[in-house]
């Protein structure tokens, strides 16, 4: 018991509408200063002590916070979203698997076209063993920002050796496709009229298109460029082929520390019920950090004579935290959160600095084998409150955690002051349980609700599960130069071909005390 208490004592401690309408306006920030002047715009950087605003004729000014009275965020006149508010072409990322691996690049562009419409690009590449994936996907709308057609283009290839023309080995190689399909989507009216070329030859189909429906690559550069929420959206996916439901949301701003300097960033969200891909954009709409199938396989910005050179070369620390013995993990929600590293067999667990907030998971090992779940979440309620007394645990909730049915408490209550939140999940693991720790101050729950949904929907409660045989084009990503393979959580659909995980066996987890040093 004294082990788990301290479990608990270190989870609360502070740590060290439809389819695309026409763009809505974005609304400017608004920043008055002590000496009575009033500024419009955009603010595109908002580090300690200092702050800039981009005018919306064009210019930027920077100035001390001790010279800013109050700050209005959309609180401002309106400028209408236009293609210049989109992305800037040319933009280029290299792609990294769970593993930290630099495994392909990716280039996007957005580029206006004379009707006063525009096209959406993006263009990517990765290897996979000996095999070489490539893909084009395109997306039109016209001057109402309503979806036009879409094209994708997926080849697969492998090396060959060539031969000299006497018939010799040169040792040289060069590729051979294996496998290529073409889709296009056409709009016509109230009909979307879909072609698909492979080696087979072409099959033609029309699918009813509601009014409002997108595609993928549209909405979510919308969502992005209006800071707006598009709500659940029917978008035909050109890469699973097939009219779907998502949300994009745009309309988030959150605090991170990126390259060590804490900002403010949009973060632009596409969710399914598979489950949801962020995107983090700067002041000018440049994207610093975007996840294509969870942080499972997440796209860095890079220059375009770079990208190609960092695939094997370049590595970031790895996306998924497992327990020392391997039994069980936590997937890392994104890099606001980082992994603690003193931690002894059956206990993991994540800070995040900036908010003051932490994720725990630990493995029950001292009640009796076969105690009932009720039993567990009983036994954690005592201990909690007899260390917290300043929080107040609310009552059971039954809910699911990765199938496994689990219950939840929630506590609140105020500690130095500061309204805090915890949430504790028991949830079975064999003939043990384990509990999920999540804690936060009350103020910054609602940014952080994302991470802690992130965490539980793809929270490993298994060995197997860190080291499955992974499956689909992506799927080798995770061992392209000969390493171990690192596992996906489950991402949400997109115009990424999505990896898939399957367990390779069982393994026994393994036991020990759980203790958590202060």
């Amino acid at each position: 018991m004294h082990s788990f208490a301290l479990l608990l004592l270190f989870a609360c401690q502070d740590p060290a509408a439809g389819g695309p309408p026409p763009a809505r306006p974005v609304p400017l920030d608004v920043v008055e200063l002590r000496n009575g002047d009033t500024l419009e715009g955009r603010i595109t950087v908002e580090v300690d002590g200092y702050l800039e605003l981009q005018l919306d004729a064009g210019a930027t000014v920077g100035f001390s916070t001790a010279a800013v009275a109050h700050i209005r965020r959309g609180a401002g006149a309106v400028a209408p979203a236009t293609v210049a508010d989109l992305p800037a072409q040319g933009e280029w990322f290299v792609l990294h698997d769970a593993a930290g691996a630099a495994v392909g690049w990716l280039s996007t562009s957005v580029t206006a076209n004379q009707d006063g419409g525009f096209t959406i690009g993006e263009e990517y590449e990765f290897t996979a063993g000996r095999k070489r994936y490539q893909v084009t996907s395109m997306a039109t709308a016209g001057p109402d920002r309503r979806a036009r057609s879409c094209y994708f283009r997926e080849r697969v290839s492998e090396p060959v050796l060539a031969t000299l023309s006497a018939g010799l080995l040169d040792g040289s190689s060069q590729d051979r496709t294996v496998d290529e399909r073409i889709v296009e989507g056409r709009v016509d009216g109230g009909i979307l009229r879909v072609q698909h070329l492979d080696r087979t030859g072409r099959r033609e189909r029309e699918l009813a298109w509601p009014v409002a429906a997108s595609f993928p690559l549209l909405a979510r550069t919308l969502a992005r460029s209006a800071s707006t929420a598009l709500g659940d959206t029917s978008v035909f996916d050109p890469a699973g082929e097939e009219l779907v439901v998502r949300s994009y949301d745009g309309t988030r701003r959150r605090k991170v520390v990126h390259d060590g300097v804490t900002t403010t960033v949009q973060e632009v969200a596409e969710a399914s019920t598979s489950g949801r891909n962020s995107e983090w954009l700067d002041g000018t709409f440049r994207t610093l950090r975007r996840e294509l199938a969870g942080p499972s396989l997440v796209a860095l910005p890079s220059a375009a004579d770079s990208a190609r050179l960092a695939v094997g070369a370049v590595q970031i620390p790895a996306a998924i935290v497992p327990e020392p013995s391997g039994a069980f993990g936590l997937w890392i929600p994104n890099p606001a959160w980082t992994r603690r590293e003193d931690l002894p067999a059956g206990q993991v667990a994540l800070l995040c600095q900036l908010h003051g907030a932490s994720v725990a998971l630990s493995r029950l090992d001292h009640l009796e084998p076969g105690a009932s779940l009720d039993t567990a979440a009983e036994a954690v309620a005592n201990w909690f409150g007899l260390l917290h007394p300043e929080l107040r645990l609310g009552p059971s909730i039954p809910l699911a955690v990765r199938e496994r049915q689990a219950i939840q408490r929630i506590a609140e209550g105020r500690r130095g002051g500061v309204p805090f939140r915890v949430t504790l999940d028991v949830i079975p693991q064999r003939e043990h349980y384990l509990v999920l720790v999540c804690t936060a101050p009350v103020a910054a729950w609602d940014e952080l609700a994302a991470d802690f949904a992130f965490v539980r929907r793809s929270v490993e409660l298994e060995a197997q599960s860190l080291a499955p045989r992974l499956q689909g084009p992506l799927a080798a990503m995770g061992q392209p130069t000969g390493r171990a393979a690192a596992p996906l959580p489950r991402p949400a659909a997109t115009e990424t071909p999505a990896p898939t995980a399957e367990p390779t066996g069982a393994s026994r987890p393994g036991s020990g005390t759980v203790r958590i040093p202060d």
